[in-house]
């Protein structure tokens, strides 16, 4: 608990915080293929160096927060994909690989992140996971970060209130810090939840009453990622009216066709920072990196703008 506490005073003081880029974008820009039913799931259990050396790249970049390839390692996603009796495993495998990678790679302190998501991204006409049942898989999933040693726990994707609920109930009663990640689009100028070519099935919802629903329940700091750049100025605002705490940005670039991701029409690494760097002058901003698109590159043109902040 203490390297968490020194996160903790970190933040407090204000200091400028290095998170990674995309973990499975990353993965797949090494040669790994994205599946259909859990994206870059195992990955880590198929293709372990590769799931290692991202970690590391990221790490050797600046990054001082890493995340395990987690994103898509719910039980009820493995199920989907007949792995569901490996569910501790992988977890716990893919917070062990980015351990192994921490101590061949870092120089000064890093902390772990473990995800929780709770959208199927990687189903088209799917919006998040929901139901009483997923509760107890979100709650042995950060159960399984807690005691594999993770730092942290990081819920990315929170694009509604009925499905963010049981993760961050799940993450908030693991015991370790919680980072909650809302998504956001636009509509017509409004900030709402997360929607990626109007899918059936994903309801509407603002955005300031997501971020009310689920920092209700709780987190030691909030932000917006997996929302593209346009999207992301915006959801801070809001975000900003209703969270004092530390607040983070990770903003994606490209797109996603099902079940790859396409590295098309990428911002390069020093716009990418001179975007944060508005974003940290003028919103606030303390914990920066970056989701889908970004790799390594991104989180150093990252350190390199902040050196010193």
């Amino acid at each position: 608990m203490k390297a968490v506490t020194t996160l903790s005073k970190r933040l407090a003081r204000g200091d400028v915080v290095f998170m990674d880029g995309g973990v499975s974008t990353e993965i797949q820009r090494q040669g790994v293929a994205m599946d259909s039913r859990v994206w870059s799931g195992i990955a880590h259990m198929e293709h372990p160096d590769i799931v290692r050396k991202v970690h590391e790249s990221y790490i050797r970049a600046g990054a001082e927060v890493i995340t395990a390839n987690t994103f898509a390692t719910a039980r009820h996603l493995l199920e989907a994909k007949g792995l569901g009796e490996q569910f501790e495993e992988i977890n716990r495998r893919a917070v062990e690989i980015a351990r192994e990678a921490r101590d061949n790679a870092a120089e000064g302190a890093v902390w772990i992140a473990g995800s929780i998501a709770s959208t199927l991204v990687f189903e088209r006409g799917q919006g998040s996971t929901r139901g009483e049942a997923v509760l107890q898989n979100y709650r042995d999933q950060a159960a399984i970060y807690a005691e594999a040693g993770a730092d942290l726990i990081v819920l990315e994707m929170m694009i509604d209130i009925e499905g963010s609920i049981p993760c961050a109930e799940a993450a908030v009663a693991s015991g370790l810090p919680v980072w909650v990640g809302f998504s956001a689009s636009l509509r017509d100028g409004a900030v709402i939840g997360y929607r990626e070519g109007d899918p059936e099935g994903v309801p509407v919802v603002d955005f300031a009453e997501i971020v009310d629903a689920i920092l209700a329940i709780g987190g030691d700091a909030a932000g917006v990622m997996h929302s593209l750049i346009d999207s992301t100025a915006p959801a801070l605002e809001v975000l900003a009216e209703r969270f004092e705490g530390p607040r983070f940005v990770y903003a994606e670039t490209g797109q996603w066709r099902s079940p790859e991701w396409v590295f098309e029409q990428v911002v390069s690494p020093e716009d990418y920072a001179t975007v944060v760097e508005g974003w940290v002058k003028e919103q606030g901003v303390q914990i920066i990196g970056g989701c889908c698109g970004t790799g390594p590159e991104h989180i150093r043109a990252l350190k390199e703008r902040f050196a010193g902040v």
